[in-house]
């Protein structure tokens, strides 16, 4: 505990206190009494003082306004390929149904290379990216990537060949890569467990109103935009995706607080700063120095559980919807006859569209209940993952509405991410150099067995069948499940171990 915060709880006053001590002694202190009775939709905890929920709101208005609007251009200007992540649609999969193949011609299985491609680019980049924000602000790091993602995004729009594409996608993952990780460490760096799954699903939704906004924006630019000014629809799309990058850039610089380590922003008090400091305290989740990548730091990061075991589950949980990633219900909306490019583009945003309910259903749920929560929601997700892929599994014996119904739940298990790296971010609370490897291991590794499975299991010219990777995601539904219950009895042993130490 800080010097301030030790003074105001003596309670030491002076005769005659300069204006700095008055404001430590009236400084509010942090909530050490979370409740247990918390209403479901209440934001705030009841315990939380006026001060405390003033800090609350103001990083709930300066990390999640630039998180949330952050993700949205992110996955208006990547490929179709989600990290962790994510989309089964972004400008990727739209353009190549709205012209781009034919224009390049890309008639073989372009289309997962390309996918992989943009994921070798942006694994490569993850584990490095957190290194620097653990040791510079994440309000220079992020933004300045995500400038340099928007020009790329904006030269793809004169994409002359295949070979062209391929290497401005590489670049493009390559500088997407610090940002979710780095987002997830502040969220870590700054919220109490009771209220890190709820932002974290916040965050979160950006994603779905992202991919939604793909389709609806995709379908609204080919039907007014193709052949403008000698420009093909596809190229608009791009053009606009980058433009709406740049401002939101910027936006960070100003408002993305980094990490409390890197000290007080312009709108933060320097009361509300040690009542920060203090709230990490009392949840163990201390700030040391900055993460390096030596073998002495990564042995001692290897030799505890939570790399052993979170990173399987989140590689589990990554391939087991690559069908979402590959743009695979797209290529099915696709060959339906009935649909036009128009109505495919604004189709895709049906599935996004539901993911927003989802994603705060789980969050929230969680959120409230707390650990014992997350196996029973898991494994309802399962299942209707496991349901919903047998209308492609058995894609000739299953009805047009049977598949519809996969397309609409598509988003389910996506939704979980809040809940994997929300566990992770409080599994290594005690230490802040772990937290920032294992968040970024965790997709860093997942993301790179999304490099070469999707190859195997979902090649493009398998379409809209792609017999053996529906396959492969219901048989990593279940182990995913079974998985998550190994995750939670490691997590509550650990609790455990640490409540016994502190009696």
């Amino acid at each position: 505990m800080s010097d301030k915060v030790e003074a105001h709880v003596l309670g030491h006053e002076t005769e005659t206190p300069n204006s700095e001590s008055t404001e430590d002694l009236s400084r509010e202190r942090a909530n050490r009494n979370i409740g247990s009775a918390r209403p479901f939709l209440s934001w705030f905890d009841p315990n939380d003082g006026p001060a405390e929920r003033r800090l609350i709101l103001k990083l709930d208005f300066f990390i999640l306004s630039y998180a949330f609007i952050g993700f949205w251009v992110r996955n208006l200007d990547r490929d179709n390929r989600t990290q962790i992540l994510y989309i089964d649609r972004g400008i990727l999969a739209n353009a190549y149904i709205s012209g781009m193949r034919e224009d390049l011609k890309l008639f073989g299985n372009e289309l997962v290379r390309l996918n992989s491609l943009f994921t070798a680019g942006y694994c490569i980049s993850m584990i490095p990216a957190t290194l620097l924000v653990t040791r510079y602000p994440a309000n220079y790091v992020v933004p300045t990537a995500m400038f340099l993602w928007g020009i790329f995004t904006l030269l793809l729009y004169r994409t002359p060949s295949y070979s062209y594409l391929a290497g401005f996608r590489f670049l493009v993952g390559l500088l997407e890569g610090p940002f979710f990780c780095s987002v997830h460490y502040v969220l870590g760096s700054w919220y109490r467990g009771d209220e890190l799954v709820r932002r974290a699903g916040i965050f979160y939704v950006s994603s779905s109103v992202g991919t939604m906004t793909t389709g609806l924006l995709a379908g609204r630019i080919y039907q007014s935009l193709d052949g403008a000014n000698g420009i093909a629809g596809w190229r608009w799309m791009y053009i606009i995706a980058a433009i709406m990058t740049f401002p939101v850039a910027v936006w960070g610089f100003f408002s993305f607080p980094g990490s409390p380590r890197h000290g007080k922003r312009w709108f933060f008090t320097e009361a509300e700063v040690e009542l920060a400091k203090e709230r990490m305290e009392l949840e163990g989740r201390l700030h040391g120095k900055a993460l390096d990548l030596k073998w002495a730091t990564v042995k001692r990061f290897l030799g505890k559980w939570h790399f052993w075991i979170l990173v399987p589950w989140n590689i589990m949980w990554l391939l087991g919807y690559q069908s979402l990633n590959q743009g695979a219900y797209t290529l099915w909306l696709k060959a339906q006859k009935q649909y036009s490019i128009v109505q495919v583009n604004n189709y895709t945003a049906i599935s996004p569209s539901l993911g927003i309910i989802w994603i705060l259903l789980f969050s929230w749920t969680v959120g409230r209940c707390g650990k014992n929560a997350v196996v029973p929601l898991i494994g309802s997700v399962a299942i209707v993952g496991v349901i919903s892929r047998f209308a492609f599994v058995m894609f000739d014996h299953t009805s047009f509405g049977y598949k519809w119904f996969a397309v609409a739940v598509s988003y389910m298990e996506v939704s979980l991410s809040p809940v994997n790296y929300s566990l992770a971010n409080i599994a290594c609370a005690a230490d802040s150099q772990e937290r920032a490897f294992i968040i970024s291991a965790m997709l860093a590794t997942g993301t790179a067995f999304n490099t070469w499975v999707p190859l195997l299991a979902f090649p493009t010219v398998q379409a809209p069948r792609y017999f053996g990777g529906y396959v492969t995601e219901v048989v990593l539904q279940f182990a995913y499940a079974a998985w998550t219950v190994i995750v939670i009895w490691f997590v509550k042993r650990e609790s455990r171990v640490k409540e016994a130490a502190s009696t």
